[in-house]
């Protein structure tokens, strides 16, 4: 994606509109539901056991290609669901639940942000059943094509692929003296941060990944949810939609 002219060429053409989905899940937060959890790593852990199968790639491809030296190479994308029995051998290995649950612990502890897609196009290439498959990737600032493409790629990438869970949203609050560096924290950057007049000003366009909220010097920002809302709920609601990671009937 950083290469002059075959980067914006690949994002003007391969970026099909309504066919990929991503689920952005907010990071160093609590949610009180009978007890405290910690995001993100309670709803993807809910979500790894919901799973008929875990399959973790060797390494991230990312990190490999842009010779990451921030964060662990071999931290690859997990799979999820029925089809990861057919991925072909040697891009990585079939985990156990506790395997796929360590490898979710060493990714948050290295700061990496997970992201959940449904990609058609990966299915494809593993040649499995794409309605059974379901991507977990771990992003990091420096190598995601995903950050990259938010940032520097077309307008429809983030408006159709990017979305909230829904009863989320970010707060600021009085006390915020203008600094901006939630801007650089951001996904979006100035396109979803704006500095008003007396503080900042979050656009719609927000998918709260709540990367602005421990940026913050001043702890102005907030994850507000909606106590209505059951969040692991939600996002099996979202993801059913589209694929199914359970057990599929036998008969």
């Amino acid at each position: 994606m950083r290469i002059p002219l075959l980067g914006p060429f690949l994002q003007k053409n391969f970026i099909k509109e309504k066919t990929d989905s991503n689920w952005f899940i907010p990071v160093h937060e609590a949610v009180t539901q009978g007890r405290s959890r910690a995001l993100p790593g309670a709803l993807v852990a809910d979500l790894l056991q919901q799973a008929d199968g875990i399959f973790a790639m060797a390494a991230c491809p990312c990190r490999t290609a842009y010779h990451c030296q921030a964060h662990p190479v071999e931290l690859g994308c997990l799979h999820l669901g029925p089809a990861v029995r057919q991925i072909p051998e040697g891009v990585g290995r079939l985990l156990t639940l506790e395997e796929a649950l360590a490898h979710l612990d060493r990714a948050l502890a290295s700061g990496l942000i997970p992201t959940i897609l449904h990609q058609e196009s990966e299915a494809e290439i593993f040649g499995v059943e794409k309605t059974h498959l379901l991507s977990l990737c771990f992003c990091c600032e420096c190598c995601c094509d995903v950050r990259l493409l938010l940032k520097q790629g077309p307008q429809r990438y983030w408006d159709f692929y990017n979305h909230r869970l829904p009863g989320l949203s970010i707060i600021v609050d009085d006390r915020c003296t203008l600094c901006k560096t939630c801007v650089t924290a951001c996904y979006g950057g100035e396109t979803v941060i704006k500095m008003g007049p007396h503080k900042a000003e979050i656009d719609e366009r927000c998918i709260v990944c709540g990367r602005c909220i421990p940026a913050c010097p001043e702890e102005v920002l907030s994850l507000h949810i909606d106590p209505n809302t059951n969040l692991m709920e939600s996002l099996l609601e979202r993801i059913s939609d589209r694929v199914n990671i359970q057990a599929l009937p036998r008969y």
